[in-house]
């Protein structure tokens, strides 16, 4: 069995959850008020500048040319999400340049982060790329699995786009390639570690959940 094959059969439950947090419901039905995305686009913001960072510190533990062309191309695609989608988008819906500077992580996020790091620093390569792979994997599954319980009202929703963002080919694709690049490095790791993966990927939902019961 593959790694990706455990990892997702362990957290399904999790990420099904996920899919039916009150903030996610509200976004596909587009009765979620615009303050209470504001608050999640800020700290989703404040995300990803430390995803990026991760993404870098992943990067110095790669051992092949195809990771290290991977990762390069994940912190490129990130980096022009946040500057030309993200902040332009945050700035659409009424968060100034002057929110954004003075904005501080939520706990919850504070800490996600940290536990990221420290799951690179302290357990390697294997365990930051599937801390990180997790945020990137439960996006799509929480899209997906949305549009087909909500579609009809997620085509009227002010929030459509969201959606749409993490269901299209190239978010797919990408997530497609991280997802196999996982299973190529965890071959022939030993149950242990293997097991070590399955708990970091099981913490990385259960701080997503709590993420979106914080907003």
């Amino acid at each position: 069995m593959k790694l990706s094959e455990i990892l997702f059969a362990n957290n399904q439950k999790l990420w099904d959850e996920a899919c039916e947090k009150d903030f996610v419901v509200q976004m596909a039905k587009g009765t979620l008020s615009n303050d209470r995305f504001k608050k999640y686009m800020v700290q989703d913001y404040l995300y990803l500048k430390e995803y990026i960072e991760i993404l870098k510190m992943i990067k110095s533990y790669s051992d092949s040319d195809e990771l290290t062309e991977f990762i390069n191309s994940a912190i490129t695609g990130t980096g022009n999400e946040l500057n030309r989608v993200h902040i332009p988008n945050m700035k659409k819906i009424g968060i100034s340049d002057n929110e954004i500077k003075a904005a501080h992580m939520e706990d919850v996020i504070a800490d996600y982060v940290s536990y990221q790091k420290s799951c690179l620093n302290e357990m390697g390569l294997l365990a930051g790329l599937s801390a990180l792979l997790q945020c990137s994997w439960v996006y799509a599954y929480i899209s997906k699995k949305d549009i087909e319980n909500y579609g009809t009202q997620i085509s009227t929703s002010l929030y459509k786009d969201w959606f749409e963002a993490y269901t299209s080919q190239s978010y797919l694709d990408t997530n497609r390639k991280w997802i196999d690049i996982l299973d190529k490095i965890s071959e022939n790791k030993d149950p242990a570690e293997i097991s070590r993966i399955k708990e970091i990927f099981i913490k990385c939902a259960e701080f997503e959940n709590r993420f979106w019961d914080s907003l």
